[in-house]
């Protein structure tokens, strides 16, 4: 069954793929993981931290009052990606083009993370709201071009090719967080050694704010902005499939408004695609939350060492790069919704088997158990190097062709406001429980506990979404007529 297309409007995909033409294209994908791994992770969150202790210095717990702060500004952030992300995948859509946004973004992304370094720490205050600013906009346009880069795929790569070639983009993507980490350990390396800092509000400690170090960090911010513009340099050469619409950047914006507010209307009145972000909320709430408290997991509740802390990362990360591009293969043949729960099992797995590594079970020592954090971290590596893959297939399924970065924007309002509630419910439970259940490492449990939960629900929300991935795979487009009942070509 073929979509009739509007006769106002032709819609062009991609009919053939060029290998050349994806390579230059993955480039950009390891790019921006590079970034989320060495700025968001390794740079601006201890950095903003130990200019909190410096600046909040005359509170009782400098510490608790900086995270805190940080924390508000990373929901802010992320709340704001919640807001305008769908407009301006709006504005990509009716544009007919989606590079030279990604372009744009890009540039705003690596100039605000290179500005950081410029700014002086003898001034923590200035510094730290002027630092947090550049972040936030700096986080703002890493998350758009995320989505807008999502997007390009069925304007690069025909229809047969597509969940390999993003399984293959996926797979190159973690070389970005590879490549974070060595910088990470080189310009520490080079430079004096920060002050160490927990990212546990719990387990905090006592850092004199007059002892405070910076070192490297600053600069990490500069040296990962030059590297992330050299790996996404040959981005720029590679072409998509565009349909250009001659409007001014007003009867865009205009346009895209009501764009957006039908789109809207569009997605509540479909099952599926209802169904897909709910499940979409719970999945990337529990995964989210597992990345970013991963590590403090590892070495304050199992008890490993920082050097051991690295290995077990690096296992994670080869897990991501070799199962992410198996995910696509997976994908091919089975469509996104059954690779979906596949990968939501594997982050279940994960999630257990960490829960019960370090404990003193069954007469075992936790001595004896801390080995099952390796299994642990190749189960949660083999969830995450699939889960965005998968996320980009089911919007390329769910959505009409040209609306796919405004469904983008929509997931990303998913995922946003999961990355809100998670820490906060994660950080409650840990808060609350530490003193009750004798130990902050138990408190962890708990805590991991609830995000099995999570998974589970985001799981049994799968099962309800009928899956187009058939009549897609034939080529035919959203919106799909009578899916939910049996008809010729219908699976």
């Amino acid at each position: 069954m073929v979509k009739k297309m509007s006769k106002e409007r032709v819609i062009l995909e991609a009919e053939k793929s060029s290998t050349l033409n994806n390579i230059l294209w993955f480039t950009y994908d390891a790019a921006d993981t590079y970034f989320s791994q060495l700025i968001i992770s390794l740079a601006f969150t201890p950095f903003a931290l130990l200019l909190g202790i410096k600046f909040f210095s005359g509170a009782a717990n400098p510490y608790t009052v900086a995270f805190i702060v940080m924390s508000v500004i990373m929901a802010f952030s992320n709340l704001l990606v919640a807001i305008l992300g769908p407009i301006i995948g709006s504005m990509s859509d009716v544009a007919g083009k989606r590079k030279g946004y990604v372009l744009m973004v890009a540039a705003v992304m690596i100039g605000a993370s290179a500005a950081i370094t410029a700014l002086p720490t003898d001034y923590p205050g200035f510094t730290f709201w002027t630092a947090s600013i550049l972040f936030v906009i700096a986080n703002f346009a890493y998350q758009n071009g995320r989505m807008l880069y999502n997007a390009q795929i069925p304007f690069i790569a025909e229809p047969k090719n597509r969940a390999v070639t993003q399984a293959v983009g996926g797979g190159v993507a973690p070389l970005g967080s590879i490549l974070a980490v060595l910088t990470s350990m080189l310009v520490m390396k080079r430079f004096p050694e920060a002050t160490h800092v927990s990212t546990s509000l719990w387990d905090a400690g006592s850092i004199d704010p007059a002892s405070v170090e910076f070192g490297g960090l600053r600069f990490l911010f500069l040296v990962g902005a030059i590297v992330i513009f050299i790996m996404a340099f040959p981005y720029i050469f590679h072409k998509e499939i565009q349909n250009p619409q001659k409007i001014s950047l007003k009867e865009n914006w205009n346009q895209s408004k009501q764009v957006f507010r039908s789109t809207g209307r569009e997605i509540i009145r479909d099952r599926n695609s209802i169904l897909f972000f709910f499940a979409w909320f719970f999945i990337t709430d529990a995964a989210n939350t597992a990345i970013l408290y991963m590590s403090p997991i590892i070495t304050d509740a199992i008890g490993f060492e920082r050097e051991v802390r690295d290995i077990i990362l690096f296992i994670a990360i080869g897990g991501s790069l070799i199962f992410g591009i198996l995910t696509g293969v997976v994908m091919k043949k089975k469509g996104p919704r059954w690779t979906f729960i596949v990968n939501a099992v594997c982050w279940s797995i994960g999630i257990v088997i960490t829960a019960f590594a370090g404990w003193n079970i069954l007469g075992i020592d936790g001595t004896k158990t801390k080995w099952l954090m390796y299994i642990g971290a190749t189960f949660i590596g083999i969830g995450f190097g699939g889960i965005w893959i998968v996320g980009r297939q089911f919007i390329m399924v769910l959505a009409p062709p040209n609306k796919l970065a405004q469904y983008g924007g929509f997931q990303e309002i998913a995922g946003r406001v999961s990355a809100i509630v998670s820490p906060i419910f994660f950080s409650v439970i840990m808060f609350v429980f530490s003193p009750i259940v004798g130990g902050t490492h138990h408190a962890y449990r708990l805590a991991l506990a609830q995000l099995f939960v999570f998974f589970l629900i985001g799981m049994t929300i799968l099962f309800f979404i009928k899956d187009p991935f058939k009549r897609y795979d034939a080529g035919e487009r959203a919106p799909y007529p009578n899916l939910y009942v049996k008809v010729p070509n219908s699976d």
